[in-house]
């Protein structure tokens, strides 16, 4: 009798240790991707603002001040925002999010 505990016993922490190496190799790519994630949005932001700058100073050399120019860039921006805002629920944008998102993390629904 003693023999079969021991071995329960060895097949539990077999199965423990199993599922600690299971949820470090998961953290790992949970994090990687976090990783990879911050560095690809950082850089799509940082290529944004460079453009918008360019787009800015073209603006400024066609009203010929570069202030108006800035202000016409930021102006397109919030009514992007707006119409984003006005629109969500109609073009689906949660749904969409939600769609991307559980794919990234694969989750299946």
């Amino acid at each position: 009798m003693g023999n079969v505990i021991d071995n329960v016993k060895a097949l539990v922490d077999t199965r423990l240790q199993i599922i600690k190496l299971e949820l470090k190799n998961d953290l790992s790519k949970a994090f990687a991707n976090a990783l990879i994630s911050l560095v690809l949005t950082g850089l799509i932001l940082f290529t944004l603002m460079l453009v918008s700058i360019a787009i800015s100073i073209y603006f400024g050399q066609l009203v010929n001040n570069y202030v108006y120019g800035f202000l016409i860039t930021a102006s397109i921006y919030l009514l992007l925002f707006i119409l984003l805002l006005v629109l969500r629920n109609k073009i689906g944008l949660k749904e969409y999010f939600e769609k991307e998102l559980n794919k990234l993390f694969k989750i299946d629904r």
